[in-house]
């Protein structure tokens, strides 16, 4: 059993919404408490799940598995690398506030607490490619 279906057994799971992923013009996921959220791309079925408050995001194949994603004030958001190599998580100019994971490798993670609203545009620092946005209201 891979570490990914662990973690998906260990997860409540009280609503499934299938999710666009990095790589689909679907729009964004609005993600509340106590909701999980599964992609539908192929082996990313566990990148993207909710636990309370804390909204996990996963990366494989070099995107991070939502390119928008909607929360509101006071969510947490980990990111989990499922790649076999380094990603970062790391604000973009302009951000309401910076946050940077630094690299972190394969089956590592990066979590930051949202504080205050607004549209917080982030990439991947070692493959620049990489982005996506965490809407915050």
């Amino acid at each position: 059993m891979t570490p990914r279906r662990t973690l998906r057994r260990l997860l409540p799971i009280t609503v499934l919404v299938l999710a666009s992923t990095a790589c689909s013009d679907d729009g964004p996921t609005t993600v509340d408490a106590g909701t999980t959220v599964e992609s539908t791309a192929d082996d990313m079925a566990d990148d993207v799940a909710t636990e309370g408050i804390v909204v996990t995001v996963g990366i494989e194949r070099s995107r991070f598995a939502e390119t928008e994603l909607q929360i509101t004030v006071g969510t947490t958001v980990r990111w989990v690398n499922n790649d076999g190599y380094a990603h970062t998580v790391t604000s973009r100019d302009g951000a309401p506030t910076a946050f940077d994971s630094g690299e972190f490798g394969e089956g590592e993670t990066f979590e930051f607490t949202f504080d205050e609203p607004g549209s917080f545009a982030y990439f991947c620092q070692i493959h620049p490619t990489m982005r996506a946005t965490v809407v915050v209201s």
